[in-house]
């Protein structure tokens, strides 16, 4: 008996050193960061040999996860085993202030809680900051001005976003944060554009993004957050600088393409929202008395025959051309033009053909209209007059642009009788919309020269050779680096689902969102999913619906968001079940109506 007792309390005694021996720490990659930049959290254990996992869970709070990554490595120690383990989390802080990163559990133990600080992302946190930059610690800025506080409901408001860069940021793209999609139209106004500028004797690079902004109700409304999206690269060792150094000296071969550095680099997620404004929004006004409201800078009518001069005779039809131009409005505030009749002259307006353009900086709008003449009678007769009411913006006041009413000399034809052509109007069933037809395009003749040859053979072949001998190096080093993702991609492609409850169990919420459009459009072919919204409307399911709300809400937070990943998870698998278990149903007649 006292034999097993001293044999408990010998195995006790072990188990307790080694439980002793375990530590599990956390650190941060920097304690002070600009709101929508991401810092690395690195949670290291160091202890006996485990497959515990770290919950994560408590950092939803206040941050958003982009990713986690682990190492391990073992060591053997006089037979003893004992293991390193490292877990980086890439985190985005949801607000700004003095946030702590909590203590993390693994299995039983607990690792220290950090604190950082979380600047606004604003010029001044930028220069205030310029002076005390680490190696690894970038500084990026946001602001968003508008050229009109007070438009009227439909008018166009510009707005200029101003993203103030110091560490290289590279823009992905632009997401408009609409709390309700009725309110705002949002349209881009062309490509970013790049400028330098200098803040605190510094330069900074500036990237100018503006966008066109309608408003769609009167009163007071918020103004639609930006969020801008990029991300920027941490340098790591070229490998090629090592193989070349000894013969050439140190080649960087990022300086001859860029982007050939950017397989060695790693790569760091931002994202900068704009500040929160109110806007108010004017009503119609009263004194306006039309019913089409078109708030424009300027509009404009103008036409053309087809063909030009025109030619008008009895029976025969002339085609004239009818233009909107209209600045500062989109294509489906244009109003449709009135053709008033005439006895003697028959008209067949066609469906109008509508078109957008970005010009100094605005949007204008276009509509073409294609009405066909033919007169039934010769002689003198009138075409009617065409007009337009709109609400010049800069003035004001209601105007009109008109087309004159115009007097044209009608020709008998010999071929069709006046009393035949009035009889064919009379019973003709001509429809009220006649189908344009396509422009044709002329394809350039534009001779492809001809590369010249060289005698110099020889030479050529051994550079050639040199070259070949580069880009196979460069071969071999890109496979063994990208095998593991290409792998990894290629399977998520061919699984949605294990993509999806993959990129959830990470808690990495924007590749959650792509997979799920992914799914969408695979397992929902009729719907034309290109949003979380539309992903909701095409799967008809409320839960389903209530938690990609929650996702979408959670993207962008600044505060807490009930968002729960494993609660999703079973959801989406109970609902991936329920899909592949319904029965399909042969349709006896297609959908005329989607």
């Amino acid at each position: 008996m006292k034999k097993i007792f001293v044999l408990v309390m010998f195995l006790t005694c072990i188990i307790s050193s080694l439980a002793d021996a375990a530590s599990l720490s956390a650190k941060v990659s920097r304690d002070t960061v600009i709101q929508g930049e991401t810092l690395n959290l690195t949670l290291t254990y160091d202890g006996p040999q485990t497959n515990l996992q770290p919950d994560f869970a408590p950092l939803d709070e206040n941050f958003n996860i982009f990713g986690v990554s682990s190492a391990y490595q073992h060591s053997n120690i006089n037979g003893q085993i004992s293991q390193k383990r490292e877990w980086v989390a890439q985190l985005m802080p949801k607000k700004t202030g003095n946030l702590v990163i909590p203590a993390l559990k693994l299995g039983n133990m607990k690792s220290n809680a950090v604190d950082i600080k979380v600047l606004e992302a604003s010029p001044e946190n930028m220069k205030h900051s310029e002076h005390n930059l680490q190696e690894n610690s970038h500084r990026y800025a946001v602001e968003a001005e508008i050229d009109n506080l007070s438009p009227y409901v439909q008018q166009e408001v510009n707005m200029t976003i101003k993203v103030f860069d110091t560490g290289g940021l590279r823009v992905e793209r632009i997401v408009p944060m609409v709390n309700d999609e009725n309110n705002w139209v949002i349209r881009s106004l062309g490509e970013p554009k790049f400028e330098s500028q200098v803040i605190d004797g510094h330069s900074v690079r500036v990237v100018k993004i503006k966008l066109a902004l309608f408003p769609q109700k009167s009163g007071v409304l918020d103004l639609p957050e930006i969020a801008v999206e990029g991300y920027y690269l941490t340098k790591n060792k070229d490998p090629f600088n090592a193989f070349f150094a000894d013969g050439f000296g140190q080649i960087n071969l990022s300086q001859l393409d860029p982007s050939w550095g950017d397989i060695f680099s790693s790569r760091q997620n931002v994202t900068l929202m704009t500040k929160p404004q109110k806007i108010d929004i004017k009503p119609i006004p009263q004194n306006y008395d039309t019913a089409w409201w078109v708030p424009a800078e300027s509009l404009e009518l103008y036409s053309e025959w087809k063909p030009n001069p025109p030619k008008f005779r009895v029976g025969e039809a002339v085609t004239r051309n009818i233009y909107i131009r209209a600045v500062g409005v989109i294509d489906n505030q244009l109003p449709n033009i009135r053709f008033d009749e005439n006895a003697g002259l028959q008209q067949y307006p066609e469906k109008p053909i509508n078109e957008m353009k970005v010009e100094n900086g605005k949007i204008v709008a276009y509509r073409m209209i294609s009405n066909v003449y033919i007169p039934s009678v010769s002689g003198r007769v009138e075409v009617p007059e065409i007009s337009v009411k709109w609400f010049n913006t800069k003035t004001q006041k209601t105007e009109e642009a008109k087309l004159p009413k115009l007097n044209i000399v009608v020709e008998n034809n010999p071929n069709i009788s006046e009393a035949a052509a009035q009889n064919n109007f009379d019973n003709s069933g001509v429809s009220d919309e006649i189908t344009p037809s396509a422009p044709t395009i002329t394809p350039s003749d534009n001779a492809i020269p001809q590369t010249e040859t060289t005698s110099e053979f020889s030479i050529w072949m051994i550079f050639a050779a040199f070259g070949a001998g580069i880009v196979l190096t460069f071969l071999v080093i890109m496979f063994v680096r990208s095998k593991k993702s290409f792998e990894t991609t290629e399977k998520q492609i061919k699984n949605f689902n294990k993509a999806v409850i993959s990129a959830a169990q990470k808690n990495d919420l924007k590749s959650l969102r792509d997979c799920l459009i992914e799914w969408g459009k695979d397992n929902y072919p009729d719907f034309n999913i290109s949003t979380l919204k539309d992903l909701a409307q095409a799967v008809e399911n409320d839960k389903f619906k209530e938690s990609l709300q929650k996702l979408n809400a959670s993207l962008y937070a600044k505060n807490h968001q009930d968002w729960n990943s494993q609660e999703f998870v079973v959801l989406f698998e109970n609902l991936c079940k329920k899909k592949k278990a319904k029965p399909k149903k042969d349709k006896l007649l297609p959908d005329l109506y989607k």
